[in-house]
């Protein structure tokens, strides 16, 4: 008699993937809080950039995976296609991730146009 399988669970993270999450997550949010009290006392610069880097740090929290793979590739040296598959599941699995980012690039441009200009 064959002893009884447990059922297949979903695999756990990484402890180095919790930490980036974790970190990327607690800043995001401090970012997101000095925004608000950049917006409230008068500072659209300034606030505009702080939300910036929060939606660019929450965008960040996904790619640890990718960057595992780039790791692991500067030791081995697999093919380039391989990088391009993993890069190509996350872009999918986590679609919000690149407008996030978009968000947060267009954001800290917004920012750095309206510290040019000379607005506060």
């Amino acid at each position: 008699m064959l002893p009884k399988m447990p059922p297949r669970s979903a695999p756990s993270a990484a402890h180095g993937e919790t930490l980036w999450r974790n970190a990327f997550f607690f800043l995001s949010a401090a970012m997101a809080a000095s925004a608000l009290v950049d917006l409230e006392a008068g500072r659209l610069a300034h606030g505009l950039g702080d939300a910036g880097i929060a939606c660019l740090m929450l965008s960040l929290m996904t790619q640890f995976p990718f960057v595992r793979a780039i790791v692991a590739a500067s030791k081995q040296a697999p093919p380039r296609e391989e990088l391009l598959r993993e890069a190509q599941r996350l872009r999918v699995a986590n679609r919000w991730s690149d407008r996030l980012g978009l968000a947060g690039w267009t954001l800290l441009a917004g920012s750095m146009l309206l510290r040019v200009i000379g607005v506060d």
